[in-house]
């Protein structure tokens, strides 16, 4: 690590004392150089999508073969696109590692956004029953939210990330440098998730969000360095209690609910960000309407996640499509869809230690209504 970077440690409480760093600065390929030389393999991987092959994986390619000179570096990609996250993506590129030979010997480099960093991850989790990786989030979307922690998987016919693993990366490197090439819906994209976690977690950051929002579109470093910091923190901090999302962990999934009903209503044709604001309106409607968060709470989550996304786009889809859909979430609990509430900016519902709750349907059917 250079003085240019900022560490975070992921430890897990688990009895395999597992911890790994975050590092977040522009000198992350000297720190994976060295984490490389650490490992004891003769492979590299380097998994991306063909997006991200022209932008930054083939310099990368160049430099570990520059620079790894005894080691195997290959390049294997896969076509960019929600609709590719599925297990014939993985089987594929698992194909071609068998082809190459590849044993327990390899090590995988995740680098993408956050659909490149799930089919990796979920590749390296199940390729030999498991071989080491690191990721390398390009998008905003992926430094603040799915590079973090571990989740990986894939989508199926019936929805979104049905089958996947909990498998902790050896790094995870974070360079806003790479924002400069992406574009301001996607930028937006990201942004969501990390203001998700300030409403449910910090009120504070929250504000400074809306404060610097033409900041963070201008792309200002300083700006962006601390609210991905700051999103980063609230994930490890939960991930640390609730690894495997039995209990807190599931209040990372505010909006995903509805979001991800959207999501696959809309063939993945909306980003997962759009998606997932939408998401939080309807589900911070909700706990408005069930008397838990305050009217004025309501308004400041309104006021500024109707700037993120157009709130118009809930009417390309009907209520009753949206409330099936629902039913076959990851949280769903003997036929109960679960949500997580908000009772004020900054702080969540938990009752009798549950942090999602199931919320009767009509409610849910009402702040549709409301909303559209």
């Amino acid at each position: 690590m250079t003085k240019k970077q900022k560490k975070t440690k992921i430890k897990l409480p688990d009895t395999r004392g597992q911890e790994y760093d975050v590092l977040i600065g522009k000198d992350w390929l000297g720190s994976l150089l060295k984490l490389i030389k650490k490992q004891d393999i003769s492979n590299i991987v380097i998994v991306t999508d063909n997006n991200i092959e022209k932008l930054y994986a083939n310099k990368l390619l160049h430099s570990l073969k520059g620079k790894l000179g005894a080691y195997n570096v290959r390049l294997i990609i896969f076509p960019a696109d929600e609709k590719n996250k599925n297990q014939n993506t993985v089987a594929k590129l698992q194909e071609e590692m068998f082809k190459y030979k590849c044993g327990r010997d390899t090590f995988v480099v995740s680098i993408g956004g956050g659909v490149v960093g799930d089919v990796a991850g979920y590749t390296a989790a199940t390729y030999m029953r498991g071989i080491p990786y690191v990721q390398v989030p390009t998008t905003l979307l992926a430094m603040v939210d799915s590079s973090i922690g571990g989740k990986t998987g894939v989508n199926t016919k019936y929805g979104k990330n049905l089958v996947g693993s909990f498998y902790q990366p050896q790094a995870v490197y974070v360079d806003v440098e790479f924002l400069k090439k992406l574009s301001q819906r996607h930028l937006i994209n990201g942004l969501v998730e990390a203001v998700k976690m300030f409403v449910t977690h910090d009120r504070e950051m929250f504000q400074f969000v809306v404060n610097n929002y033409n900041k963070i579109l201008d792309l200002d470093k300083k700006v962006l360095e601390k609210i991905i910091k700051r999103a980063i923190e609230i994930n490890i901090e939960i991930i640390r209690q609730d690894e495997k999302e039995n209990g807190e962990r599931g209040l990372l999934n505010f909006g995903h609910t509805i979001g991800h009903a959207i999501e696959k209503l809309s063939g993945y044709k909306i980003l997962h960000g759009e998606a997932v604001a939408l998401g939080i309106l309807v589900e911070a409607k909700v706990a408005e309407l069930l008397g838990k968060l305050p009217h004025k709470a309501f308004v400041e989550i309104e006021s500024f996640f109707c700037e993120l996304v157009d709130i118009k786009k809930l009417k390309s889809y009907s209520i009753q499509s949206i409330l099936k859909e629902t039913k076959l979430d990851k949280k769903v609990r003997a036929g109960e869809v679960k949500y997580v509430l908000v009772k004020n900016l900054g702080r969540v519902c938990r009752q009798g230690g549950k942090f999602v709750h199931t919320v009767d349907e009509k409610i849910v059917k009402q702040a549709l209504t409301l909303l559209r």
